[in-house]
């Protein structure tokens, strides 16, 4: 008889240093855990542009881009609102007589600053369009192409608005002999050589694009529709001292004297201003597209820099249905 028998091995205990290795490692690994656990989470890089500059700031609400950039085109956010409400007066919408919206109205409506709709106001009040009436608000009083250009003109800032609302073409430059009577006028020598330009000065852009929006043809006027009423003939005398101006004037997007000041280094410390009736001859008369004979403002402006010295002298001829100077006295 055969007997089978069947035994097991059994495995014999780690050694010591065996199991103090497995604990030295089992701590280790708790306490690295423990660290990564613990440790802050590192954040995820800023991502960057192509040229590796951080990425742009957020916009900022339409609202505030609206009223500091202009939108959509190169004019400023009031001179579009006023386009805007010029067109609506041409269209009927706001008929003479009507009531504008107000300066809350239109902040609303336009997503702007009181700053803005008020200088939009104020665009269409110098175009002579509108008039603020206590208790009755901003009234529409005339249609574009038939209301007078109404400026305040009271000091440079004015003249620099004024400068701004309108547009100087420049058709001439060149030098000119001065005659007995202007060269009495400017304190200088008869036959002295004097810079000129002849410009004619337009409504802006901005009403031309209102009438022609609006699609109403302007009474008494022989002007296409869309084209920049004509305001006034400009003619510019500066002095032989300013050599090379020429070349800004053809350039310029700023006022003369502007340029006189920052460009040549002659302060305007005063300007002196005459005005006087006149009647339009034949060739100021074709330049502004008006009646030959008929009754205009005569307007002459001298800026003296330091010491008194004549710098630039700028004679205007308006249309007398075309321009109203205004001027406000204060106690």
């Amino acid at each position: 008889m055969s007997t089978s028998s069947s035994s097991t091995r059994r495995q014999s205990p780690p050694r010591a240093g065996a199991r103090t290795a497995s604990k030295a490692t089992g701590k280790a690994a708790t306490k690295a855990a423990g660290k990564a656990a613990s440790a802050p989470k590192a954040r995820p890089p800023r991502p960057k542009s192509a040229a590796g500059s951080k990425p742009p700031k957020p916009a900022r609400p339409a609202a505030a881009a609206r009223h500091e950039e202009p939108a959509g085109g190169p004019d400023p956010r009031y001179q579009q609102i006023a386009r805007e409400l010029k067109a609506a007066i041409v269209r009927g919408q706001y008929p003479v007589g009507a009531r504008l919206p107000t300066e809350a109205e239109l902040c609303a409506r336009f997503e702007i600053s009181r700053f803005t709709a008020r200088e939009a106001v104020r665009l269409l009040a110098t175009a002579g369009l509108v008039t603020r009436r206590q208790r009755a608000g901003t009234v529409v009083i005339a249609l574009p192409g038939e209301a007078r250009y109404t400026p305040t003109l009271a000091s440079l800032n004015d003249l620099q608005q004024y400068a701004r609302d309108t547009e100087m073409r420049i058709v001439h430059i060149g030098r000119i002999a001065l005659d007995k009577a202007r060269a009495r006028s400017f304190g200088a020598e008869p036959g002295a050589q004097w810079i000129h330009a002849l410009g004619i000065r337009h409504e802006s852009a901005t009403d031309a694009a209102a009438t022609a929006a609006g699609n109403r043809p302007r009474r008494g006027t022989r002007a296409r529709k869309g084209e920049a009423r004509p305001l006034c003939v400009v003619r510019v005398f500066l002095n032989p001292l300013l050599a090379g101006i020429e070349s800004r004037l053809r350039t310029r997007r700023a006022t003369i004297y502007s340029i006189i000041e920052n460009e040549f280094g002659h302060p305007i410390e005063r300007v002196e201003q005459d005005l006087s009736g006149t009647i339009l001859d034949a060739e100021d008369a074709a330049r502004l597209d008006a009646k030959a004979g008929s009754a205009a403002l005569h307007i002459v402006r001298r800026y003296y820099g330091p010491g008194g010295v004549l710098l630039q002298v700028a004679e205007n001829v308006h249309p007398a249905d075309r321009f109203t100077f205004r001027m406000q006295l204060r106690k």
